[in-house]
């Protein structure tokens, strides 16, 4: 079921394209609402779980007849039904951006634990779009009881718009391991945000020209240069072998040769990315995850400042200037910027690196190594 809109089409629409379950949900320790991504298995096994889809994947039939019997019809509604008939000690999302879920914890009586899913960006998502995710006096009808966030940046928007219990524990995933820094290759590995015009053009601008010029550096320093592509994985809402192959042929075009693209489909972009010293990005949330890790990490914005994606540099959200010891924004080309970016990440003592960059990184993204906070939590639920 989908948990963003009540409106009777949408409901509708998902009922005729849904999968259909005659048999009740299983009564579990846990609901998982939206099964598409579920990072608790690390600590929580499989068979724990019971999936509440949000999607459109399926519909519990004996819960829908349960609700139409009540006169119900909502999709809160179904989610609260369907909760109940569960009875799990704990309901938990891995998305930030659901509202209905905001309201699981008051209708069920049961707990609710949140994740923030990836970075916050002023120009899009749910902060550009505040008002439609947030009706006048949220904070009184919205309310989590264990909400996992990046920073203080993001708590800030949060805690005016809904009632939580606010853990600064970082990125999730992220927290799983720490990088073996002997292990690492003595390469460069670029995250790209490259985007096809059929998704959002503006993302890709220049993508290509900061890779070349790191290329450049790269080839003059003799360091392998490596990208890692944004479509390296497939995906349900697009032709994936088709956008890795424009991917491809858009860096090609200023690169020709001497880099290397990383596709491994098997290895998660975190188990990669371990395995470089040395990355650079535009803007990346996976870069912020690697650098509160202790990685090397630059990050090079170069867009036109009419393009919304510039809002999404380096700092923005937390009020960092445009240039610092290991980032730079610009709307014209500055190679002297790109230079100074790149001879700071790859040629800086690493005790230096670290100590450095360290306030930074902390206000950026918080680290709480084998997320021992939400061990903890999950303790008094199991």
């Amino acid at each position: 079921m989908i948990l963003k809109s009540n409106s009777v089409f949408i409901f509708f629409k998902y009922i005729l394209k849904a999968k259909w379950i005659v048999k009740l949900p299983k009564k579990n320790n846990f609901v998982l609402v939206d099964g598409i991504y579920n990072p608790f298995l690390r600590y929580i096994k499989k068979k724990n779980f019971t999936i509440l889809h949000r999607r459109g994947e399926e519909i519990n039939f004996s819960i829908l007849i349960k609700c139409f019997l009540k006169l119900k019809f909502t999709t809160l509604d179904y989610c609260v039904e369907f909760i109940k008939h569960v009875e799990p000690k704990l309901i938990l999302t891995a998305f930030d951006y659901h509202t209905i879920f905001y309201k699981l914890s008051k209708k069920t009586g049961i707990k609710t634990l949140m994740l923030q899913k990836g970075q916050r960006f002023l120009s899009e998502g749910i902060i550009a779009n505040s008002n439609y995710y947030f009706p006048k006096k949220s904070k009184k009808i919205f309310f989590v009881d264990y909400f996992f966030h990046y920073n203080n940046s993001t708590k800030k928007f949060y805690d005016k718009r809904i009632t939580a219990n606010f853990f600064e524990t970082g990125s999730f995933e992220n927290n799983f391991t720490k990088p073996d820094l002997n292990k690492q290759k003595e390469e460069i590995i670029f995250i790209s945000n490259y985007a096809p015009k059929s998704l959002d053009a503006n993302k890709s601008e220049n993508e290509d020209v900061v890779a070349f010029y790191l290329h450049k550096l790269a080839k003059k320093n003799n360091i392998k240069f490596n990208i890692l592509p944004r479509f390296r994985r497939s995906s349900d809402n697009l032709n994936w072998d088709e956008a890795l192959k424009e991917e491809k042929f858009f860096y090609k075009k200023l690169l020709k040769n001497n880099y290397k693209f990383i596709i491994e489909k098997r290895k998660t972009s975190y188990d990669l990315l371990l395995n470089y010293k040395y990355i650079f990005t535009t803007y990346s949330t996976l870069g912020i995850e690697c650098l509160v890790n202790g990685i090397r990490v630059g990050f090079i914005m170069f867009k036109s400042s009419k393009n919304p994606a510039s809002l999404y540099r380096f700092g923005k959200m937390e009020n960092l200037k445009k240039n610092g010891l290991f980032w730079s924004a610009f709307s014209k080309l500055n190679i002297r910027e790109i230079n100074r970016v790149f001879d700071f990440v790859t040629k800086t003592k690493y005790s230096v690196w670290i100590k450095k960059t360290k306030p930074y990184s902390k206000k950026m993204m918080n680290f709480d190594y084998k997320n021992k906070v939400f061990k903890n939590i999950l303790k008094q639920h199991t």
